[in-house]
């Protein structure tokens, strides 16, 4: 027990995920079974999470003081209790940090059950899922051990907590409860503890829910986390060690402990080896540290991008692929110099109604908050240049996103599996880039029988909180218009609400309000820039002829 207790005080606190996932249960079967019995005097299960936030002395009050044995620490500065039946508690004078159920030793006797968010030990989450429809939405991260358990992962954005639901069969056989500030796992869910080190893409799918991966030939890409092709980690082909890694999207997953949404004050006095500052476009600010990271092979250099003071992107890079990325370009002839059109395109944008304006901006966010157009291998932006799998990517996560309730629904044949009809997939295409295109299977996404099939645990994110903002619409004069767009994400946390919930449905319109009639516009964070090229088609409906992301922070 004590031993267990020396090793809690030593972990580190920058390792992958790989090395500390199980922690928190390896740490509590060291000292406690798995097998226990709690007899229950009381039917109304005492609900821990009630003294999250709460003080020692309410602890104390509710649960008691374990004796000696189970006080792994009690100093001025924090406590560690654990107690024989199961609960194991941290924190300080004033606030309780992590809450944790499992098992007690066998033979311990208690008149109590307890639960943490109303699951208890021994219960059937699927079962509490269909008593408790819509309690819990995808997880953030939902893993299986080679043993076969099974860790879900919910983060609370509002209350900045997480919940780490492990079960075995289903059946539940521990809860955990942090605040995501300071604990285990905004350790592990630091990602600069990959840099360096040589990952396979089985480990990053088992560590990171990897959705979809491009291979090239000299790096690989992988894509992960809940908004597509969001966030991605780079390894180079010849031995799978991680060279580069990038997150615009939530507060899960950190870099450096800094994540998405913090203030850059915070990261510069965190990451304290300013390298240098700069300025770019549309006043979008990076600040670039130096970090070293105990446990890795290489220090790496981490990018912080900020817009009004908040971060938009992070994007760490080992120290050899930074410095190699410095070296001077090759020099080129100058390219010639081409003679001016005679009609010389002008910016219609403000000649239109407000009405014409919000649609432009509506229509454009289809694109950008799938993140249409990010992979790094695009490199001819004509969308007859784009491959098929960008266009049926597009379609789907479009669908999950836009389309109406019924676009997508559950394998009847397997549960497991989310299926989408290849119609729905082949009239947007269609739509919006006048493309017919031959259906087939895709990274992440299955074709079978004239359904596109994904797994039902990835769901479908019913939003994006990213959108465009149209900032120039040029007559090309040949009956095309460019669009200059502004991408921008929205840093409010609405929660979960239905499509049809009318706080939800006024909060998101305003994301589509030119920008300066936004009432909301502080809280809409600059993140990068599109130059698309649109015509009419034969429907007289507006099509993508060219889509180029020119930055993406």
């Amino acid at each position: 027990m004590m031993y267990a207790a020396g090793k809690k005080q030593e972990i580190q606190k920058n390792r992958p995920i790989r090395k500390k996932w199980w922690l928190w249960m390896l740490t509590a079967i060291a000292v406690l079974s798995l097998v226990g019995i709690i007899f229950s005097s009381n039917p109304e299960p005492l609900e821990l999470t009630d003294l999250s936030g709460g003080s020692k002395k309410n602890v104390i009050a509710k649960l008691g003081k374990p004796d000696e044995p189970w006080v792994i620490r009690d100093d001025e500065d924090d406590y560690y209790y654990m107690y024989p039946f199961g609960v194991t508690l941290l924190g300080n004078d004033e606030f309780v940090s992590e809450i944790s159920l499992t098992y007690g030793e066998e033979g311990v006797q208690s008149n109590k059950v307890y639960s943490i968010l109303g699951l208890t030990l021994g219960a059937n989450f699927n079962d509490y899922i269909a008593q408790n429809p819509g309690v819990f939405q995808a997880p953030n991260l939902d893993l299986i051990s080679q043993e076969g358990q099974r860790s879900r992962m919910y983060h609370d954005k509002q209350e900045d907590t997480i919940l780490n639901l492990l079960t075995e069969s289903d059946s539940i056989i521990g809860v955990r409860y942090v605040h995501y500030a300071n604990s285990d796992e905004s350790y592990t869910l630091d990602l600069a503890n990959y840099i360096g080190n040589s990952v396979t893409e089985q480990q990053l799918m088992n560590e990171l829910g990897i959705t979809s991966t491009i291979s090239g030939d000299a790096e690989n890409t992988y894509y992960f986390g809940q908004t597509s092709m969001a966030n991605w980690i780079k390894s180079d082909t010849k031995n799978d060690k991680i060279q580069e890694i990038m997150i615009t999207d939530g507060r899960f997953f950190n870099i450096g402990g800094q994540r998405i949404g913090d203030s850059v004050e915070q990261a510069t006095a965190a990451l304290s080896n300013l390298i240098s500052t700069t300025e770019e476009a549309g006043g979008v600010k990076v600040d670039t540290f130096e970090l070293t990271v105990p446990n890795t092979l290489n220090d790496s250099i981490v990018a912080v991008r900020s817009f009004k003071g908040n971060i938009v992107s992070i994007q760490a890079t080992s120290r050899s692929t930074y410095a190699d990325s410095l070296l001077p370009l090759v020099e080129e002839e100058p390219p010639l110099v081409k003679e001016t059109p005679p009609n010389t395109p002008t910016d219609t944008w403000p000649s239109l109604s407000l009405e014409q304006q919000i649609e432009f901006n509506q229509y454009f966010s289809e694109f950008s908050s799938v993140n249409f157009g990010t992979s790094p291998y695009i490199k001819d932006t004509a969308i007859s240049s784009y491959s098929t799998d960008e266009l049926i990517r597009f379609a789907i996560e479009r669908n999950q996103k836009f389309g109406q309730d019924n676009s997508y629904s559950f394998n009847q044949e397997n549960d497991s599996e989310m299926i989408m009809h290849q119609d729905l997939v082949a009239e947007v295409i269609d739509y919006f880039f006048g493309i017919q295109i031959n259906h087939k299977s895709i990274s992440g996404y299955t074709y079978k029988d004239e359904f596109y099939g994904w797994d039902a645990y990835r769901w479908a994110y019913m939003d994006s909180n990213l959108f465009s903002q149209v900032q120039r619409l040029l007559d090309n004069q040949d009956g095309t218009l460019t669009a200059e767009v502004g991408v921008f994400q929205d840093l409010n946390d609405y929660g979960y609400f239905a499509s049809e919930d009318p706080d939800y449905l006024q909060a998101k319109s305003i994301r589509y309000q030119p920008q300066a009639a936004g009432s909301e516009a502080s809280h809409f964070s600059y993140i990068g820039t599109v130059k698309a090229i649109i015509k009419k088609s034969e429907t007289n409906d507006w099509i993508i002829i060219d889509y180029k992301v020119e930055s993406m922070y």
